[in-house]
């Protein structure tokens, strides 16, 4: 059985962060369900939680992880909770937002959450177009090792 593609971004994602930096995931909620079909589940502002040691004070990340295939980004995918949070904690001097993989292409971009939200408030799309991440976010470095990718996360 093969791996979900989303997982195997996250893991990859991981395993190319710096020594320097220490990295909390978010653990994705649970939940049960009982005679009325009740269910719990965590609302996390985002998938990992990065602290660099880069210069005197630190930098600390909120980072949001979506990869996608085809050449666009579905907004129903990104949730209001994490965007509203994300777009709180920028406000207060953390890098937050979003690290998005187009598999099609083989592109990787980390964009602030605030320019998601002009974006998704400004917009009639039902998608952010690729082109839009190639204008507005940064492009991360990737290379591929044999079957997984290694990314350049020395920006952290």
């Amino acid at each position: 059985m093969s791996k979900n593609p989303g997982k195997m971004f996250e893991e990859d994602f991981v395993a190319s962060i710096p020594d320097k930096c220490d990295i909390t995931r978010l653990k994705d909620g649970g939940g049960w369900s009982n005679a009325t079909n009740t269910r719990f589940t965590s609302k996390n502002p985002c998938d990992f939680i990065v602290y660099s040691s880069r210069g005197l004070f630190g930098k600390m990340y909120k980072l949001e992880l979506k990869s996608t295939l085809g050449k666009s980004l579905p907004l129903p995918n990104i949730k209001d909770y994490q965007l509203n949070s994300l777009c709180e904690s920028g406000d207060k001097l953390v890098d937050a937002g979003f690290v998005v993989n187009f598999r099609d292409v083989n592109e990787t971009f980390f964009v602030e959450a605030a320019e998601v939200w002009i974006f998704k408030t400004t917009s009639d799309r039902k998608s952010i177009p690729l082109e839009w991440f190639r204008d507005k976010a940064t492009m991360i470095q990737q290379s591929l090792k044999i079957t997984r990718y290694k990314y350049d996360l020395d920006w952290l």
